[in-house]
């Protein structure tokens, strides 16, 4: 079986520095401001950046950009084998945005090239409806490289980013370790209607046994 692709040695020297520090912390609030007064210096490293540039446009095997994420414009850099945090890069072209949602960990983002847009929602209703939900925009943030910006999970950082100007973005975010859910939720403010959005891998696995049970019901109709 073939190697996974490796990182290039810097950014691994890097992510196995901070995995080596969280792993001797605990608590999320301790975490957090480890990576808030990591992440600006990372941002500032324009070699690194173009070499993984280089090896997207290239079809290097790492970054693996044909490995299915929640996002669209979101690539893997790193993942924690204890899966203490993730390392994760976004591209965003001119007025590219994410769709409004939620998260299942704590994050820490910032730009390491062109302008970052940030805005953050309010969910008003009770969740009890389980496809409705109400958001109010409770404020809109523009980060230029090198600044970061705290998500909270769950309905505390229900947000939406990409780029408000010309040109291309890069958002890094390091992510905590995940609560037990397997989605995300997924906002239309315009409608308010909210769905579920699962990793590629398990939408098919979810697919794969509808399909089966549909299947049965079929041949069952028929005998």
């Amino acid at each position: 079986m073939p190697r996974p692709p490796r990182p290039p040695e810097e950014l691994l020297r890097i992510c196995k520095r901070w995995s080596g520090a969280i792993e001797n912390i605990s608590g999320d609030a301790v975490r957090i401001e480890f990576f808030k007064n990591e992440l600006p210096a990372f941002l500032q490293n324009k070699s690194l950046f173009e070499k993984l540039l280089n090896s997207i446009k290239g079809g290097k095997p790492y970054p693996d950009v044909r490995q299915a994420q929640m996002i669209d414009d979101e690539i893997l850099l790193y993942l924690n084998p204890k899966r203490l945090f993730s390392l994760r890069m976004f591209l965003y072209g001119p007025a590219d945005y994410t769709p409004i949602h939620d998260h299942n960990s704590w994050g820490v983002s910032g730009s390491a090239l062109g302008e970052l847009g940030v805005i953050r929602y309010t969910r008003e209703d009770d969740g009890t409806l389980e496809t409705y939900a109400r958001l109010r925009q409770a404020a809109s943030v523009r980060l230029g490289p090198g600044e970061i910006e705290l998500t909270r999970p769950l309905n505390e950082g229900i947000h939406q980013t990409g780029n408000p100007g010309p040109g291309t973005t890069i958002m890094i975010s390091v992510y905590g370790g995940p609560i037990r859910r397997l989605y995300i939720n997924r906002f239309d403010y315009e409608h308010n209607k909210v769905d579920r959005l699962y990793p590629p891998r398990i939408k098919k696995k979810m697919l794969a046994a509808q399909a089966l049970k549909r299947l049965a019901e079929v041949q069952d109709s028929k005998a």
